[in-house]
């Protein structure tokens, strides 16, 4: 296009030649807005002259190849434009997916389909917000987003399907740009596809190819997706041989050589999809498992980890995490290969000789960040895997219960009368102890998890040492992946036990308030403290309002965090709506959009419940908010999106009145101005405006600010549009209430600043006139005081006078012109 552009500027007919060229040689400075406005000016008016007067196209320019190019650069600038208007479309049509109505959903979809075909860069990021609606409580939206990640990424615009490979690449770019969150939409998206048999086989069998040749990312993201299909069809990797391909693949000596800890990842990830088998010598399935659980184990344990690398460690946390979740998933024995793994952990960390004892005063942070990882994560694993068995052993005596009552169920049909009731008693004894069974295996596994894994266990050895380096006493440790691995490791050992969990939770809030450097350490914590305040409400009820202190950090990421987990903890009612709902509230200001967002979404929810608790929550919050020193312009947007939510025409009601008695509380005619605001966004009625005639008393002396008359009158036009005709008159008399109270008030005010000037104006001057009596009265006293050591004063007859006596006797020389000034 440039070049277009520089050819007809360079070829203009004589007369805009000259007058672009005089005008640039005008242009004082470099100006390059300036430049452009009149470049574009020139090719507007040579395209004007050309389409005024197509015949004279020879006069314009004897070459027709200037006319040719002219119109070239005419279709550029036009489909420039037309992109740009499809890229400032994206914010609109992105919030039409969030509408609430079908058909807006559908058609912004189908924008972003049209857009993906004509390859604008806005479709990408909009198919990926439209596949959070997979997610949908509707059918149908389900099935309009998976149509259109059909027509992205699977067909083609005429419907028929994409070649295999291509399909594969449009997969591996889609994933290796994508988020968490973003990958758990893809990952239902694809596992749907999948069972519907909406993806060729051939397409997986290229993601076997690439994960196996490929190096880098290509050879994770293939896995990964393989793994998001093995969701729907485990067959994709539960088989010897897809196993062997996994295993070389991702867990092999290229994952070892290049430490490629995402092909890692991604391998356990897709390892989480096979079925624990039993342990046969014979299966070939079994062997290919034993020697991926051994890989896993030194994975685990980062015998390849670099321990000059930060990077090379934060990198194999998530594929130690995936790792250790694989083999809780795989082995028929985990807890005796996780022992295995911390024991060899414990050599390798703290340099464990053969005796068993120190052979160095130190060991490396990373080492034990590492150690700490393992331990923490393994045990919170350990928690689930008890849990999984407990369940396994209710739902055998679930079974075996519902075949004794089968049976019972028979033998009242089969047997006489007499002998039915000893067979029924019999039967009813076998179901009482079956429920004691199940009673009793319920306190087995709340034994387990309250003293054995961290009471009694192998990592109990080494709790105390997590507590000691959280506690970080005098600041001697410096490393931050340290401290936030310890912490994480504290946070999980509290989610195991209660005991533990309230000993500790004070240390907890110690480390969050010691780290305002660490955003990473708080951020993880804010999330950690949800999971414990969902296990152990009781206990974290008390730190409640630590937790809501987060809204107001500094970090952008720590408050998204709290505010995740607030939103969480409230809609599942495992925290009390209560006074800091305020510092919610506030979030609807946010500077940042998904807070904002998240913010309208809890208050929306909050709104669908039968109570409506934002009623409740509403004098409250506006109390806070007014105390806060809030902005004017943030108080009454929060408060005009609250309004919003009080529909019944009895809550307005008591609304109304509540705020009309808040006015004499208020202490600045701000704060009056505020509730006037707010009184004017409510949706009011007949009854409504007869509380506030009632309670007029209560605003009336604010009425002189302008502000608050404005809202009030707001309240009288917008009553008038739907008030009956007795009703107007009604108004008409509370609006000369009003315009007149305005007027006194304003004529009060007045003279009241006038009194307070004047009140103002009598205590400068009177202080004034003290401050001069008194440096006066210094002055007479500092002069009388001045007077010669050597000097002495006499009657004249050789008799030295007293001090009152030589006072009396010689007068300062101030006092006599004093005097001379008032004889004058």
């Amino acid at each position: 296009m440039e070049e277009v552009k520089k050819y007809v500027l360079e070829n203009l007919p004589i007369n805009l030649k000259e007058a672009f060229e005089e005008s640039m040689n005008n242009l004082e400075d470099e100006n390059i807005s300036d430049k452009s406005e009149i470049e574009a000016a020139v090719i507007r008016a040579v395209t004007d002259e050309v389409q005024s007067s197509p015949d004279r196209i020879d006069d314009v320019e004897e070459n027709v190849e200037f006319v040719k190019k002219l119109k070239v650069l005419q279709f550029l600038q036009s489909a420039i434009e037309f992109i740009n208007t499809f890229e400032s479309a994206n914010d609109a049509f992105q919030s039409m997916l969030l509408s609430s109505n079908k058909s807006d959903v559908t058609e912004a979809l189908h924008f972003f389909v049209r857009a993906r075909h004509f390859q604008l860069p806005c479709a990408v990021t909009g198919i990926k917000q439209a596949l959070s609606l997979m997610w949908s409580d509707e059918q149908s939206i389900q099935d309009e987003v998976l149509a259109a990640f059909v027509d992205v990424f699977i067909c083609e615009t005429n419907g028929e399907r994409l070649p295999p490979k291509q399909i594969v690449d449009n997969l591996i770019k889609l994933v290796g740009k994508s988020n968490a969150s973003e990958l758990a939409c893809i990952e239902e998206a694809i596992a749907r596809l999948v069972k519907d048999e909406l993806i060729p086989s051939e397409v997986f069998l290229i993601l076997w190819s690439v994960a196996a040749k490929a190096a880098g990312r290509p050879r994770s993201i293939a896995m990964t997706i393989l793994s998001m299909g093995a969701t729907a069809d485990s067959g994709i990797v539960d088989s010897a041989s897809r196993l062997r391909h996994l295993l070389q693949a991702g867990l092999g000596d290229y994952t070892e050589e290049h430490r490629d800890w995402a092909s890692a990842k991604s391998a356990a990830y897709a390892l989480q999809r096979v079925s624990r088998v039993k342990p046969d010598p014979s299966s070939a399935k079994f062997l290919v498992l034993e020697q991926i659980v051994e890989r896993l184990s030194i994975i685990i344990q980062g015998e390849w980890c670099d321990d000059d690398s930060e990077q090379d460690t934060c990198a194999w946390f998530g594929a130690t995490e995936e790792a250790i979740n694989a083999i809780f998933a795989i082995c028929p024995a985990p807890e005796q290969v996780a022992r295995m793994i911390i024991v060899g952990m414990i050599y390798s960390t703290f340099e464990l000789g053969k005796s068993g004892t120190l052979s160095e005063q130190f060991c490396h942070s990373l080492r034990l960040s590492r150690f700490f990882f393992v331990i923490g994560h393994i045990s919170l694993k350990l928690l689930v895997y008890s849990e999984v068995i407990s369940g396994a052993v209710r739902s055998a005596n679930a079974a075996r219960t519902i075949s004794k009552q089968e049976q019972a169920d028979r033998v009242k049909s089969t047997k006489r009368h007499g002998k039915e009731i000893d067979e029924n008693n019999d039967i009813e004894a076998e179901l009482g102890l079956a429920q004691a069974a199940e009673a009793e295996t319920e306190n087995i596994v709340a034994e387990i998890a309250e003293k054995e894994i961290i009471g009694r266990g192998l990592i109990e050895v080494f709790s105390p040492l997590v507590v000691r380096v959280v506690a970080n006493e005098n600041g001697r440790l410096s490393s931050k992946i340290l401290m936030q691995s310890s912490v994480l490791t504290l946070c999980k050992f509290m989610c195991i036990s209660r005991s533990f969990c309230e000993k500790h939770l004070p240390l907890l809030f110690t480390a969050i308030e010691n780290s305002k450097r660490d955003i990473t350490l708080r951020a993880n914590t804010v999330i950690a403290l949800g999971d414990l305040a969902f296990r152990f409400p009781n206990e974290v009820e008390p730190y409640t309002s630590k937790i809501y202190s987060g809204l107001s950090d500094d970090s952008m990421r720590v408050r998204l965090h709290t505010l995740m987990v607030l939103t969480h903890l409230i809609l599942n009612d495992m925290v009390k709506v209560k006074g800091q709902v305020c510092e919610i509230a506030l979030c609807l200001r946010d500077s940042e959009i998904r807070i904002r967002d998240m913010a309208r979404l809890l208050f929306h929810e909050l709104s669908k419940r039968s109570n409506n608790p934002i009623y409740n929550l509403l004098p409250e919050i506006i109390s806070r908010l007014s105390n806060m020193s809030v902005k004017k312009d943030d108080f009454r947007s929060i408060m005009s999106f609250l309004l919003n939510f009080i529909k019944k025409e009895r809550q307005a009601e008591m609304i109304v009145e509540k705020l009309c008695q808040r006015f004499p509380k208020c202490s600045t005619i701000s704060q009056k101005a505020n509730i006037a605001y707010c009184l004017a966004h409510v949706k009011l009625n007949e009854k409504c405006i007869k509380i506030l005639n009632e309670n007029f008393n209560h605003y009336k002396d604010s009425l002189f600010d302008e502000d608050v008359l404005r809202n009030f009158m707001a309240i009288v036009i917008k009553t008038k549009k739907f008030a009956k005709p007795e009703m107007k008159q009604y108004l008409e008399e509370w609006e000369g209430k009003l315009k007149t109270h305005s007027e006194m008030g304003l004529e009060d005010e007045k003279a009241n600043k006038n009194a307070e000037h004047e009140k103002k104006r009598i205590a400068k001057r009177s202080d004034r006139n003290k401050k001069r009596t008194t440096k006066e009265d210094q002055s007479i006293h500092n002069d009388e005081c001045v007077s010669s050591d050597d000097e002495n004063y006499t009657d004249g007859k050789g008799i030295e006078l007293s001090g009152k006596e030589k006072r009396n006797k010689t007068p300062s020389t101030r006092r006599k012109k004093r005097i001379l000034t008032n004889v004058n």
